[in-house]
C-alpha cells in the first residue's frame, strides 16, 4: 500500500485528536506517556487510519515512542502532528512491506 495524501491526513486528525486528549488529562495528572494513552483511547482509529486492522496495542505504542523520539530530537519548523503523522504512516507502511509487524 502505498501512503497517500489522504493517508497522512487521517493519521494527523487522529495524533491531533489524541494529542489533545492526552494534553487535558495531563492536566489534571496521568502515568503514562502519549503512546500509551493513544494506544488505549484510540487504537481503533489508528488502525483505521492505517488501514492496519490487525495492528496491536503493542505494535502501536512501538511505532509512537519511536516518532516522539524522533520529534524530540528534530530541527525544523514542521509542526509535531504533521512529523508525527508523516513519521507513523510511512513506518506503518514499511512495517508491512516488509514483512513486520
Amino acid at each position: 500500500m502505498n501512503t497517500t495524501k489522504q493517508d497522512k491526513s487521517d493519521v494527523k486528525k487522529v495524533i491531533e485528536d489524541t494529542g489533545h486528549a492526552y494534553t487535558i488529562m495531563c492536566q489534571s495528572h496521568t502515568n503514562s506517556d502519549f503512546a500509551d494513552f493513544a494506544g488505549s483511547q484510540a487504537l481503533g482509529s489508528f488502525r483505521k487510519a492505517l488501514d492496519k486492522p490487525d495492528m496491536t496495542y503493542n505494535d502501536l505504542c512501538v511505532l509512537l515512542r519511536k516518532a516522539s523520539s524522533r520529534a524530540s530530537a528534530r530541527h525544523c519548523k514542521t509542526p509535531w502532528s504533521t512529523f508525527m503523522a508523516n513519521y507513523v504512516a510511512k513506518r506503518a507502511n514499511d512495517q508491512t512491506s516488509t514483512g513486520r509487524h
